[in-house]
């Protein structure tokens, strides 16, 4: 009778381990919590329900509950439960850029981007080293005094005494140093500190909320040319722009678009409120509506290898350029780099020879929803590059 028992508890358990091994049962059981709402989870057969399934964030997202919509029960037979799924809401429609416009940002103060030594009657000195600055510093103001740009930087430090008390950021913190300017060879008191007040190049608009005029562009944010350092806080504007000549990608030079557009405010089309790592934000202020395009955003969780297509004003206006997506990372919450795509089109590698700086925040579209943000190109394989899931993009930047 035990040998009985046994042979049945053994049987019993080869038959629950059978069954949850069975490729249908198992798929259903490791769905995500939550998937793509254009998945069919009401279809009769568990292979037809769970074939098509598409991550979108794992359950130990903290943020599902705002994203996710009705919840789908999965049942075996039509009575026995396997597991309760939910939907992905749809994202936001956005209209879609592509156009490539002149950025200039203007620092609030002064950004420190090196420093020099002062030939002094008492040997070379930098009074700003001693006082502990570094590059990427912003230097606000001089003992009070509002700093507006470099020149009445240097002003106010030739008519400072002594010490002088700058008020400064580093990483966002504010804090106070005292620095004692010395006199050059030439009489003029200087604190040893190479600064910069303003920069200026070309981009590409990515998408923009077509009731609040609220816009993302780049995809990356703008740094300091010789710190690296993101420029922050920073202000300043949109002005339109037109590609005057292309240098191509190739050897271990990545390419450009060169464009020629205003740098005075008078010719801004939109502002800059936000520089942050997933690119710039602002309102436009003024802008052609001719040939707009809305389109949704797609869930990271959508995104798949395969083709797509991306938008690019390289040519002069904005086209759509054929490319595959050969790798898609897994996440959870907004980072910078998820999708790696490659340029397949034609006229585009002629024009170009892959991703050239400039193309930054060009639009990736793949089954008619908005997926990505190109932001970096491989400099040795320039037909290669990394985007932002515009998910993100828009999270971080539209809210």
């Amino acid at each position: 009778m035990k040998r009985l028992l046994r042979i049945c508890s053994a049987l019993c358990v080869v038959l629950v381990l059978g069954w949850y091994c069975l490729p249908g049962v198992y798929r259903v059981l490791h769905l995500p919590d939550c998937v793509d709402a254009e998945t069919d989870l009401a279809a009769p057969a568990i292979a037809a329900r769970t074939k098509d399934a598409r991550f979108v964030r794992g359950s130990g997202d903290e943020r599902l509950s705002s994203v996710t919509g009705p919840e789908t029960e999965i049942r075996l037979f039509g009575f026995l439960p396997l597991k309760t799924v939910r939907s992905a809401l749809h994202g936001r429609t956005v209209v879609l850029g592509g156009d490539v416009v002149g950025v200039v940002l203007q620092t609030e103060g002064v950004q420190i981007v090196g420093f020099d030594r002062i030939d002094t009657a008492n040997g070379a000195r930098s009074p700003a080293v001693s006082a502990g600055l570094r590059e990427g510093d912003m230097i606000c103001a001089v003992n009070g005094q509002k700093v507006a740009d470099s020149e009445s930087f240097a002003a106010l430090c030739a008519a400072a005494g002594e010490t002088c008390e700058l008020s400064c950021l580093r990483d966002g913190k504010a804090f106070t140093v005292q620095v004692s300017p010395v006199s050059d060879r030439g009489g003029e008191k200087r604190i040893g500190a190479w600064v910069r007040d303003s920069t200026s190049g070309i981009g590409t608009l990515s998408f923009y909320d077509d009731e609040s005029g609220a816009y993302a562009a780049l995809g990356h944010g703008v740094t300091d040319v010789d710190t690296q350092k993101l420029i922050s806080p920073a202000k300043g504007f949109l002005t339109e722009a037109s590609i005057v000549q292309i240098r191509k990608s190739g050897g271990s030079a990545a390419g450009e678009l060169i464009g020629r557009f205003s740098t005075s405010s008078k010719d801004a089309v939109a502002s800059v409120e936000r520089n942050t790592p997933f690119g710039i934000a602002g309102t436009l202020t003024k802008f052609s509506d001719a040939d707009k395009r809305s389109m949704e955003i797609a869930p990271a969780g959508a995104v798949h290898r395969g083709e797509a297509v991306i938008l690019s004003a390289a040519n002069g206006t904005v086209t759509e350029y054929t490319a595959n997506v050969i790798r898609v990372d897994v996440q959870s919450s907004p980072e910078t780099q998820g999708i790696m795509i490659e340029i397949t089109d034609p006229a585009l590698l002629r024009q170009t020879g892959g991703i050239v700086q400039g193309m930054s925040g060009s639009p990736l579209i793949q089954d008619g929803r908005l997926i990505g943000i190109v932001t970096h190109v491989f400099i040795s394989h320039p037909t290669r590059g990394y985007c932002l899931y515009a998910e993100w993009m828009e999270e971080e930047l539209l809210g």
